[in-house]
C-alpha cells in the first residue's frame, strides 16, 4: 500500500469541506488535480471514500469509517513537526549539567537563571559530582554537559575554557596573616593546611613548583568538600586556599580571604562534551550561553 500525504490531504479537506471546490483553493490546486489525488487514494484502499452529486459531496460509509482516522494521521504528523520545530527553536527541551560542587552552588544557579529569562521552556536538570564523577556522567551519557576544574580527560571527552577562577587565601579573622593585605605562598605553606582531595593537591602543587621548588605542599588535613575545608577552618585545624567562587560563602563560617601571591595561581573552569556525539538543540544552546559568557570574564 502506498498512500502519500498529498492523498489522505486532499480526502480531509473535501470531506471538511464537502466541496472540491473549495478543497482545491486551499490546497492551491485545480479541481482536476485535488479528484485526481482523491481517486488515487481510493484505488489504493480498495473503496469509494466520497459520494459525489451535482449538488454536493459527501462521505460514503467506507469514508466516514476511514475519515477519523485519516484525520487523527494528519494531526499526530503535524503535532510531531511542531513538537521538532520548538526543539529546533530552542523553545523546550532538557539539559542535564554534571557540575562540581564549589560552581554547582556558587555558579551554576546564576547562570541558569539569566538562561532561563530567554528560554523559560527549557528545563536545566544540575548534578553535582565530584570532579572525576561529573566527567564520567558526560562520557556515559547521563549528563549532556559537563564543568570542572579543567584537567587531562579522557579520549571520549573534548574540553573548552570557560573562565578562570583565582585561588585565594581563607582563615578566620584572628589569625596573623589576617591582618596583611596580601600574603605569599610561602607564608601560607607555613600554617597547618586543610586541602582538598588529592588531585586538588596534586595540581596546585604542580603550580608551585614550577614558580619554585621550594614551595612545597603539606596538607595537614584532606577533604572533598569545600564546605568541610571551611568548616575544618573555622574550628581552628588550620587554613586553607579556595577558588574565588568559594568567597561569597566565608560570612556564613566568619571567615575571611587575602588575595595569594608568589605566585598567583588560577583554576581554569572548562565545559566538557561527549567527543562524536550531537548535542540536542536545548544542550547546544546553552554551551553557546556558557561559551559567551565565559568569554565575557
Amino acid at each position: 500500500m502506498n498512500v502519500t500525504l498529498r492523498q489522505l490531504r486532499a480526502f480531509v479537506l473535501v470531506a471538511e469541506s464537502g466541496s472540491y471546490i473549495a478543497a482545491s483553493r486551499r490546497m492551491h490546486l485545480t479541481q482536476s488535480a485535488l479528484s485526481l489525488l482523491v481517486k488515487e487514494l481510493e484505488t489504493v484502499v480498495g473503496v469509494r471514500l466520497l459520494d459525489r452529486t451535482t449538488r454536493q459531496t459527501s462521505l460514503s460509509a467506507a469514508g466516514a469509517e476511514f475519515f477519523p482516522l485519516a484525520r487523527k494521521l494528519l494531526d499526530d504528523l503535524e503535532s510531531a513537526l511542531h513538537s521538532t520545530r520548538e526543539l529546533r527553536e530552542k523553545q523546550r527541551g532538557t539539559v542535564r549539567i554534571a557540575c562540581t560542587p564549589l560552581y554547582a552552588a556558587m555558579l551554576l544557579p546564576k547562570l541558569s537563571s539569566l538562561y532561563r529569562e530567554r528560554f523559560p521552556a527549557i528545563r536545566l536538570h544540575l548534578l553535582d559530582s565530584l570532579n572525576q564523577a561529573a566527567l564520567a556522567r558526560v562520557v556515559s551519557g547521563e549528563a549532556d554537559l559537563g564543568i570542572a576544574p579543567q584537567r587531562p580527560s579522557p579520549p571520549e571527552l573534548m574540553q573548552e575554557s570557560l573562565s578562570k577562577d583565582r585561588i585565594c587565601l581563607i582563615c578566620p579573622p584572628d589569625h596573623p596573616l589576617a591582618r596583611l593585605r596580601r600574603v605569599t605562598w610561602a607564608q601560607v605553606l607555613r600554617e597547618p593546611f586543610v586541602t582538598l582531595t588529592s588531585d586538588f593537591s596534586a595540581r596546585l602543587q604542580a603550580d608551585l613548583y614550577r614558580h619554585s621548588p621550594s614551595l612545597a605542599l603539606e596538607p595537614a588535613h584532606e577533604v572533598s568538600f569545600v564546605t568541610t575545608a571551611l568548616g575544618m577552618v573555622q574550628a581552628g585545624y588550620g587554613i586553607t586556599a579556595q577558588p574565588a567562587h568559594a568567597l561569597p560563602m566565608l560570612a556564613t563560617y566568619s571567615l575571611v580571604s587575602r588575595p595569594i601571591v608568589q605566585p598567583v595561581v588560577h583554576r581554569q573552569l572548562s565545559l566538557f562534551t561527549r567527543r562524536g556525539y550531537s548535542l540536542s538543540p536545548a544542550a547546544a544552546s546553552f554551551r553557546e550561553f556558557l561559551l559567551a559568557w565565559g568569554a565575557g570574564q
